[in-house]
């Protein structure tokens, strides 16, 4: 299974293939990856924060 962030570019390279990626639909595939991107960075953030706390 692949990562939810990968799903959005998989989505625009099929866009860009059948040549309906405008930039309009371009810039909504990037803000979405970036969301996802950010989402889990902040997952391992916290994980590693709870961890940090455990150990006291």
């Amino acid at each position: 299974m692949m990562p939810n962030r990968l799903k959005f570019l998989e989505l625009a390279k099929i866009a860009n293939a059948r040549g309906t990626l405008t930039q309009t639909l371009k810039r909504v595939y990037l803000l979405n990856y970036v969301r996802e991107v950010r989402k889990e960075q902040a997952t391992t953030a916290m994980a590693a924060r709870e961890r940090l706390f455990e150990n006291y």
